[in-house]
């Protein structure tokens, strides 16, 4: 944005490029980012804005930065809990 006004003196031009920067971001932050995350650990996308946002209100960065391991983790605990019920004799 700085080199556009600098080259062309026009505000229009740089609003322009800010829109498009912020919006490339916007997307790449809450679509792109969140389903590569989800497909290569095995969960939705939600689940992943998720386990970020929930890890971020209860334990801040640190809550953030462990909040998808962490529901991958439960996911598969989870799933694993589930399969073996199936297989036990209080299921049948």
């Amino acid at each position: 944005a700085i080199l556009t006004f600098m080259h062309t003196q026009d505000w229009l031009a740089v609003a322009g490029v800010a829109g498009v920067f912020a919006f490339v971001q916007a997307m790449e932050g809450m679509v792109i980012t969140p389903r590569v995350v989800g497909e290569n650990i095995g969960l939705h996308p939600v689940a992943v804005i998720f386990a970020v946002l929930l890890g971020g209100e209860l334990f801040g960065l640190v809550g953030m930065i462990l909040g998808v391991p962490s529901v991958a983790v439960l996911n598969v605990l989870f799933s694993r809990g589930i399969l073996q019920y199936k297989e036990s004799p209080f299921y049948r």
